[in-house]
């Protein structure tokens, strides 16, 4: 075990410890380097303002993505290489083609979000993306620009040819990096140190294990620890000073928990895996779940969040939630034995939540894997996400709609609504309604009346209760003309 972070900037190395840990990574490039082309401006991960390529070794080779570094705390980069804005230039008279593109296209007028627009697309040149209008626009979703306007932003990024642009990351010596993270790799990293504030101390300590064992016995014996894992939402909290946690677990290394896997048309999700990568499966085995995910949030936080964060974190407005429940999910919960053995339990989603943030998890449990049959080729499954803009906002509204067929009657229903009451809501009495039903308009939309009295939704920021009631009413007809009547002429046909 070592008490430092090692992780490279821009193929320099660094060596961190203590309290230096507890930084998130754009204030460490900011105050500790000085690398202030790294921009600041919401700490919310909603801008891309401060936009960077992250590396990490996967089978042996460094793999690059663009992720917020507002919201990437040190204790996530242990073996890592950040690539920043600087990072890409060749010297002080050489830019870099993407800056260029930049400056020929005129895609910048006040520069401030302009480091963070270069990122995104260095990034998408690292990953050999196709550079078209609709791919650039999607690798762009996560970046803001409040003076440009983006048609000249998107010109530069067609402008790039790939083919000429060798990767931004071959600038910079791997094989030196890739040795160095090999030999740490291994090791977990404990860092503590003493806090005293106002005539007060207490003891802060941060801790990056490399096994499932390991993170389960601190688990054990820390069971107020923090996880972190993509923390995109726990990083936000600690910016913005709501929550300040004195014990955090980052589960970095634990690449055992990305896996993806289909046996007997079950699908099993590592608790670890990106949204990007889980993206990149449903796309080909469930496209539903892939509209739904292409849409919640940006490549930079998709990058680094997990479905496990988004199930453990609670909120009753959780974007795959709706999803999960009427895919009847399985979470696996794991936990360290007396004996040392790892014990493992699984829950029904639909069991899980018994109330605002509380969750059936034990406080030395981990979600370690989430599991789910794939619907059959008649079912009907249908998510939505209703908020006040398409891309990369928090949802006012969300629903899952689940129908199993036969001889043109529903057999099965499974309905969820998220956003109207302290967890999503499952609502049997629609659900019943439905039941040996045909595919009629009025069927739904008197389903819509009952699934309007089932829900108790509160005003706030986002929309009203009574705006949210409509909601759970006029969803169920969208779904009968989006997903029922073309079915039904179909057959007629």
């Amino acid at each position: 075990m070592r008490d430092y972070l090692l992780f490279y900037v821009n193929g320099i190395r660094h060596q961190i410890s203590g309290t230096r840990g507890f930084q998130a990574l754009a204030d460490f490039l900011r105050g500790d380097l000085g690398l202030v082309g790294t921009k600041v401006v919401c700490a919310e991960g909603d801008c891309g303002s401060c936009t960077v390529l992250i590396g990490r070794v996967r089978n042996s080779v460094m793999c690059y993505e663009g992720i917020n570094s507002c919201i990437q705390y040190l204790y996530q980069l242990d073996c890592a290489h950040v690539i920043t804005v600087e990072g890409l230039n060749g010297g002080a008279e050489k830019i870099h083609p993407v800056q260029k593109a930049m400056v020929d296209a005129f895609g910048s007028q006040c520069g401030y979000c302009t480091p963070g627009f270069v990122m995104s697309l260095a990034a998408m040149l690292e990953t050999q993306e196709v550079m078209t209008r609709s791919s650039v626009q999607e690798g762009l979703t996560g970046n803001l620009c409040r003076c440009t306007g983006y048609e000249q932003i998107i010109d530069a990024g067609l402008s790039l040819n790939k083919k000429n642009i060798p990767k931004p990351s071959k600038r910079f010596n791997e094989d030196a990096m890739l040795a160095d993270f090999s030999e740490h790799v291994s090791q977990a990293v404990s860092c503590e140190y003493e806090e005293k504030w106002n005539g007060s101390s207490q003891k802060v300590q941060f801790y990056v294990p490399t096994t499932l064992a390991e993170a389960l016995e601190f688990k054990q014996q820390n069971q107020q620890v923090t996880i972190i894992a993509g923390g995109t939402d726990i990083s936000v909290q600690l910016n913005k000073e709501q929550i300040e946690p004195n014990c955090i677990m980052s589960l970095t290394h634990l690449t055992g928990l990305e896996s993806f896997e289909i046996n007997n048309k079950t699908i099993t999700v590592g608790a670890k895996l990106s949204w990007s990568k889980l993206a990149e499966h449903c796309q080909l085995h469930l496209p539903q779940f892939a509209e739904i995910i292409e849409i919640f949030a940006s490549r930079q936080i998709k990058n680094a969040a997990t479905l496990a964060g988004n199930i453990a974190n609670a909120s009753p407005i959780a974007d795959s939630l709706p999803f999960l429940y009427v895919i009847d999910a399985e979470i696996e919960l794991s936990r360290s034995q007396p004996d040392g053995s790892l014990g493992k339990r699984w829950v029904r989603i639909n069991q899980f939540y018994h109330g605002y943030k509380k969750t059936e998890m034990n406080a030395d449990e981990l979600i370690t894997k989430i599991r789910w049959n794939l619907p059959e080729t008649d079912d009907v499954l249908k998510l939505y996400k209703v908020s006040k803009r398409k891309d990369l906002d928090i949802s006012t509204f969300t629903a899952g709609i689940w129908l199993k067929l036969k001889k043109g009657k529903i057999q099965n229903a499974r309905l969820a609504y998220g956003g109207v009451g302290p967890v999503v809501l499952r609502l049997p009495e629609t659900e019943e309604y439905l039941l040996d039903k045909p595919l009629l308009p009025e069927i739904f939309q008197q389903a819509g009346k009952i699934a309007r009295n089932e829900i108790s939704p509160i005003s706030d920021v986002r929309s009203s209760s009574v705006y949210r009631s409509q909601l759970a009413e006029n969803i169920l007809l969208k779904f009968f003309h989006e997903c029922c009547d073309s079915r039904n002429k179909k057959e007629a046909a």
